[in-house]
Order: structure tokens, then sequence, then C-alpha cells
């Protein structure tokens, strides 16, 4: 299972060229769940001209030429409308006496007329989510957005609001919920037309979840902010964040990596570039489209290019492995991890060892015959340590003897290791999110894929892990 923050970190990674993907963090756009006392009728989606002739006929005026002149419009419209009424079976179109030809109502069409007339406006109360970011009404429902406390227990950056006050009539127009209207009931054979805004009755402040995406130039001093929101990329979004200051205004800062723990020379040489690994993980990540597969014979269609793709990458022995993957791996980790599985990590945060960590780690502990070391503190300041974070996993170690869990004061990099794979990192793997300070650096680091490297690592941390 991948999160969505990884999922919009690997889509978007490349979206800015000349500029590196830095930190994918979860956040909250501020909005405001307005309660709208309106003005509304109901609107059919009944032509004018189409209208005027059921309306017209009703009344008496059942020649073609007749409405025509009424309305001020030639024959031929006239006649057009006649016919799609004709099709909707709400007129007849029968001779009369003068050897001409007159336009009837039918059953249906007199029900027609009659709910064209019984349709007035009315007060109502609606439901309307707000962009305070955007400042402006937005099609997002309440199942979709989270209280205050929601996003101080899951540790969101909150990003600013456009303005500070309330949302007021002046700030939401009939024309902007018509068209967000338009937008959500164009498969329905009805919907409602707002006429006024009359007033604004409760307004509580909520938040969207959403994924902020750190960039850093190459090359130079900058720091480029990207707002993901229902899986895309929003540039209005990314706009407003940078008129109120992007990452000065969020207190982002991006500082130079301290590098990747030493790597055996051996392994250096057999190291796939990033390059090499982003160029493979784009053709995976990219299926022949349906189509394109039905446009092809099955006896010689080649092999879809992705599936080719991921078969290179899943070769590759040693390899660079980019930001987005951090969490991936993990994750990859507890749920696969069939027989070992030892993570080292400096710092610890209760944002990282969430009740859904803690389940996935309880999960992989029940597997026969596995074995879990989880070291922490590598020489860091026990300030770094979240001691809620650390009492969850001290209770897991406490209920499951193949579970080792210690504190170490040797300083030592960071590291994961599951089965035959080590990832080689500087990667804050029990702290990647929730830091008090938004600090960030690129981690950098390596896949290998080696149970001869892998057992010598192992060995080596599991020696201070449970020392003799």
């Amino acid at each position: 299972m991948t999160d969505s923050t990884s999922i919009a970190a690997r889509r978007f990674s490349d979206m800015h060229p000349g500029f590196e993907l830095v930190h994918a963090e979860e956040a909250a756009v501020p909005v405001s769940w307005l309660t709208l006392e309106l003005l509304a009728q109901e609107r059919r989606p009944l032509p004018v001209v189409d209208e005027f002739v059921l309306r017209l006929t009703n009344r008496g005026i059942d020649q073609v030429a007749a409405i025509a002149s009424v309305l001020g419009l030639d024959d031929e419209a006239v006649q057009a409308a006649v016919a799609q009424q004709l099709s909707a079976e709400t007129v007849d179109y029968r001779p009369d006496r003068r050897g001409g030809r007159m336009v009837v109502l039918t059953p249906a069409g007199k029900r027609a007329v009659t709910d064209l007339s019984t349709t007035t406006p009315q007060r109502v109360e609606q439901p309307q989510s707000f962009d305070r970011l955007l400042w402006e009404p937005t099609s997002h429902t309440s199942s979709e957005l989270i209280n205050n406390a929601d996003t101080k227990q899951q540790n969101l950056i909150t990003l600013p609001s456009r303005r500070t006050y309330d949302v007021t009539t002046d700030d939401i127009t009939a024309r902007a919920l018509n068209h967000l209207l338009e937008r959500q009931s164009r498969s329905q054979e009805t919907s409602v037309e707002i006429l006024t805004v009359e007033g604004i009755i409760r307004q509580p402040r909520r938040y969207l979840p959403a994924v902020l995406l750190v960039f850093s130039a190459t090359g130079f001093d900058d720091v480029r902010l990207s707002v993901i929101i229902d899986d895309s990329a929003s540039e209005a979004h990314d706009t407003a964040l940078n008129e109120l200051g992007g990452a000065e205004q969020l207190k982002i800062r991006v500082e130079p990596s301290i590098g990747e723990p030493d790597l055996p020379p051996e392994l250096q040489a057999l190291r796939a570039s990033h390059s090499t690994v982003r160029a493979l993980q784009r053709r995976a990540d990219t299926a022949t489209s349906p189509d394109e597969a039905a446009g092809e014979h099955a006896g010689s269609r080649a092999p879809d290019d992705s599936v080719t793709a991921r078969a290179e990458l899943d070769g590759l022995t040693v390899r660079s492995i980019p930001v987005f993957e951090y969490r991936e791996q993990l994750t990859g980790a507890l749920e696969n991890a069939t027989y070992r599985f030892l993570l080292a990590a400096p710092s610890v945060s209760a944002s990282v060892v969430t009740d859904e960590m803690v389940h996935r780690l309880e999960t992989m502990l029940r597997r026969r015959g596995l074995l879990a070391h989880i070291a922490y503190g590598l020489g860091q300041p026990d300030s770094q340590l979240d001691s809620v974070a650390i009492t969850r996993l001290e209770t897991l170690a406490r209920r499951y003897d193949n579970f080792t869990l210690s504190h170490l004061t040797e300083r030592l990099p960071g590291i994961l290791i599951f089965d035959d794979t080590w990832v080689n990192s500087n990667f804050n793997w029990l702290s990647y999110r929730g830091a008090a300070t938004r600090i960030y650096r690129k981690a950098e680091g390596t896949l290998v894929r080696s149970k001869e490297f892998a057992d010598d690592k192992h060995a080596q941390y599991v020696r201070l892990i449970e020392p003799s």
C-alpha cells in the first residue's frame, strides 16, 4: 500500500525543470464551511424559444407565423422549435380549417406549461465550501474536510488564508455558485438556479487535506512550492501561496544535503545513477492505454514498455533511490519482510509512529520466524525523541519477544534492512514528517539488493542493539 503523499511525490517529482524534489509533506488548505441563505428556483433545460412556443400555444396563438411575430423571430426559428417539441411529444402539428397547420398541445405539453408556470423563486439554505487561500467557493463536500483538531493531531502544515476576516455576501456571488452547480449537475434533467445570495448563516472553519511538495533549485538558491489537491497539481493554489510569501510565509528552509553514508567502493562502481533510475521509473509508471492495446494484434504485439521498464528496474541490484521512494520502501518493508527487519534512525516522532504504523509493525511481528530490531538516538540529542512515539514502540517491544528496541548513543548513520535489501541513506525514517522546524535537506541514498552486504550491515547493527 502506498500513501497519497508518496503517490503525489512520485507523480509530480519532475514537474519543475531545473528543480529537485526535496520533501513531500501533508498539508491543509483553510476552508470556511458556509451555510448560505439563497433565493433560488428550479431551472429546466428547455430552450427559450421552445418554452415560449408552449406558452403561446397554450394562450391560443397556434400559428407558426403568429408565434414568430410575437417573438420577433423568423418562421424558420419557430419551425425548428416546433419540430423539437414534436420529437418531445409535447405538441402536435395538425391541419387547421383554413388549409394551413396549427400547433396543438398534447397532454404532456399541457403538463409542461403547468410546470413552467408554477416555478417560483424560493428561499433555501445550502451548505457550501469556500477556499480561504483562493478566496472563492469550491465544490468540496463536508466529508472531504477535517477540523482544526485533526490538523493538529496529524501535524499538518496549515497553509495561509488570503484574508483573515469572515466571508461576506460580497465574496460569494450567485454567478459563481451557478457555475459550480452547472459542473455538478450536467447529467441531471433539472437543476437549481441561484438568483441571489441573501446571507451567510454560519461559517465554521474547516480544512481540506492536501500535499505540499518542496523543490530546491539546482545550482542556485531558490525554493519552489507546489500544492497537490485531489491527486492533481493546483496551479491556482501555487500562485496564491506564492503571492502570500510562499516558503518564507511557511518558514520553510532548504539546506544542503549532508550526503549519503559511506558506500563500499565495489557497490559504488555498480550503482545506477538517479537519472537512470528516474528514466526507468517514468517508463514503468506509463502503461499502454486500452486504445493502443486494442489497436494491435495480440500475436504480434511487443511487450508493454512499462512491463519491460519495471523488469529492468527490478534487475538493478545497486541503484540510487529518489526522495519520494523512501516512504514507499519503509511501507513495503513492513508489509513484505519475511525473516528480518532492522531500522535505525536518529530521531523519532509521533507523527510517523502513528496507530497505523504500530498496526503494520504488529502485523509484521506476527509472522512466523521474523526477527525485528529498531534503534533510535544514534548519538543525537534526546530533544529529538518524542516520548509518545517511544512509549508506543516500548509497549510493542514488551508484547513481542521477536522485537528488540534500543536507544543507541553511538553516532551512527540511519539504516533500513529487510530480508536481503539494504537501504543506505540519511533519510529520517522515524521523523520524516511533523517536525517542529521546517528545515529540509534532500535525502541521498542507495538501495542494495545483496544478501552478502545486507548480512554484514545487519550483523554490525545487531551487535550494538543486542550487546553481549
